[in-house]
């Protein structure tokens, strides 16, 4: 995933949060100062009224009967400003309520219906005869049964008003404590969160930025502080620094070229420069140019000058076949890249000729009759159409392969070194199939690594557990193994230009 990908994921997926959190603090909010708004406006004053109802009320009764008893006018006149008292207090509960809680307004009118009730059957009969002169009569009604009931409903309707007002109160006090908790556990968890993201962020930079150029940074030193250059800049990090560090490793790459370019001329100097040119374009290989299905890379290194016994060279042989030199003369210098010339020119032309790789050995056998050098050499024939390789190997290091499944396999020897004394060489085979990889190499190769055993076996699986750490796609990438596998070994190689190397990647496609 890219970095700028990730940025956008991190942002995105923070933003989100944030906005979620930032929601439901509103909402929490908005519900807290709603139950708020209500209780201090609405049922904190309702409730006062209601209790102010029930005072009037109870006055006004007993206001009447001290009226009855005593014909006082200041009882009458507090009995009437009474009254008067619980109509505005019935009428001030209507308003306060409104329409936006009916329940409560029912018990109101209850309550008034129930006042109006008790005036009609109690307070106004007797007040009647009172007014009539007749006291007797006003205190019998008074203590009638009637006057009683209707007295105890308008006091219950009041009570049940008051009650209702005070669950609600209570409701809404609870409420507003309830979402108050919530919201100061969402502003708790937001902050948490927000401590979270950040400490997150932090570590995630520090992971997907911070390191990765560091690492980087710390093998363009080495890279830049090895006298040779060889230190390889690995690939790591997000895309974005993958690929500065491949650009950056193929910077390395062509400097340390350029530098062992520069180090052959100068011993090549010593020899005829003229026939050196002639030589080494003669010995030069592309690798473009190859059988479909088979992917081919090397790279030769030379011990001495510009010359070499080393070489590599391949034969297309049809649409589904092909062959694969790999050779090594004994010595170095001037006399030991003749005999290879010849033994090369030789092998391919009989590979050309018959396709026959036992035909090529014994040919170039038969070559090296007078010369006092000996050749090892491992020939390889590719076949797509039955996905399979032939090979002989005389007296040659085995070349190393990796199957698509990561296991390893050898091409091991098949016969003695070529040489005047002759000898018989057996043709093996084994199944190559897509996504195999096989690497031939010179002694040259595997005698350079810093292993202490100095055990052909031993550097050869060192090489294939490198081989095995590639990823598949890597492995189907030639030049990319080769340019892996040396920048590897010339880190850890204290004597690579101790002898003439040469590596060669073979990866079978798709």
């Amino acid at each position: 995933m890219t970095l700028r990908r990730r940025v956008l994921i991190a942002s995105g997926s923070a933003f989100g949060v944030v906005l979620l959190g930032f929601i439901i603090v509103i909402i929490q909010f908005g519900s807290v100062s709603s139950s708020q708004t209500r209780l201090d406006n609405v049922l904190s004053p309702a409730t006062q009224l209601a209790d102010s109802l029930i005072l009037a009320q109870t006055s006004a009764s007993g206001d009447l009967s001290d009226y009855i008893l005593t014909g006082s006018e200041e009882a009458l006149a507090s009995y009437q400003s009474s009254l008067s008292t619980t109509s505005s207090l019935e009428s001030s509960l209507i308003a306060l309520l409104g329409e936006g809680d009916p329940a409560l307004t029912a018990l109101v009118e209850s309550s008034a219906a129930a006042q109006r009730a008790w005036v009609s059957a109690d307070a106004q009969p007797a007040l009647d005869a009172m007014a009539d002169g007749n006291t007797a009569k006003a205190a019998r009604i008074t203590n009638r049964k009637k006057a009683g009931t209707t007295y105890d409903s308008m006091i219950l309707a009041s009570s049940a008003l008051q009650v209702e007002i005070e669950n609600q109160r209570a409701t809404t006090v609870n409420a507003v404590s309830g979402s108050a908790r919530t919201l100061g556990f969402f502003l708790i968890l937001g902050g948490l969160i927000l401590l979270g993201g950040f400490i997150s962020y932090f570590i995630f930079f520090q992971r997907w930025v911070i390191y990765p150029l560091m690492d980087i940074r710390k093998d363009l030193q080495l890279a830049t502080r090895d006298p040779a250059h060889t230190h390889p800049i690995e690939p790591l990090g997000p895309p974005e620094f993958i690929t500065l560090a491949k650009d950056a490793e193929g910077l390395r790459r062509k400097l340390v070229s350029e530098i062992d370019d520069a180090a052959t001329a100068r011993k090549g100097l010593q020899q005829d420069a003229p026939l050196v040119a002639a030589v080494r374009a003669e010995m030069q290989v592309d690798s473009r140019i190859h059988c479909p299905g088979i992917a081919i890379a090397g790279l030769a290194s030379n011990a001495e000058g510009s010359l070499a016994g080393d070489y590599w060279d391949y034969v297309p042989l049809d649409d589904h076949r092909v062959a694969l030199i790999i050779a090594d003369v004994s010595g170095h210098g001037p006399t030991s890249n003749v005999v290879a010339l010849r033994v090369r020119a030789i092998m391919k032309a009989a590979l050309a000729e018959s396709g026959s790789l036992e035909d090529a050995v014994k040919l170039a056998a038969a070559s090296t009759i007078a010369d006092e050098h000996f050749v090892t050499a491992i020939l390889m024939q590719f076949n797509t159409s039955t996905n399979t390789v032939e090979w002989i190997n005389a007296g040659h290091p085995a070349a190393i392969g990796v199957t698509h499944d990561k296991q390893d396999f050898y091409l091991d020897v098949t016969g003695p070194l070529i040489s005047s004394l002759g000898g018989i060489w057996e043709v093996q085979s084994r199944s190559f199939e897509p996504g195999d990889v096989v690497l031939g190499v010179t002694d040259g190769f595997l005698e350079g690594q810093a292993l202490t055993t100095g055990e052909s076996e031993a550097e050869s699986s060192s090489v294939a557990r490198v081989l095995r750490s590639m990823d598949a796609p890597v492995r189907r990438q030639p030049e990319e193994i080769v340019h892996r596998l040396v920048s590897h070994i010339r880190e850890v190689a204290p004597r690579w230009h101790s002898d003439d190397t040469t590596v060669v990647a073979i990866s079978r496609l798709d």
